[in-house]
């Protein structure tokens, strides 16, 4: 895969579990409002807090500088 093709999976991904985190939010405050049981706050937590960790993975893979491998003439 190309790194202009990674990039835009990674926007794609980024923007998809951004939208999924703002569903599950919503969801919690429902469920907050209808006196859920905690088993239902529980499950619903656990899924935000996955998927807050897996947005803060993509994030950092997209914004995290690599260094560059100098080229040098015994290396060519």
């Amino acid at each position: 895969m190309t790194a202009a093709r990674n990039k835009s999976v990674l926007q794609s991904s980024v923007e998809t579990l951004t939208d999924e985190i703002g569903r599950i939010v919503a969801e919690r405050q429902d469920l907050r409002a209808t006196g859920a049981a905690s088993e239902a706050l529980e499950e619903n937590r656990r899924r935000l807090a996955s998927a807050q960790s897996e947005l803060s993975r993509l994030l950092i893979e997209r914004y995290l500088v690599r260094p560059q491998v100098a080229l040098t003439p015994q290396s060519i």
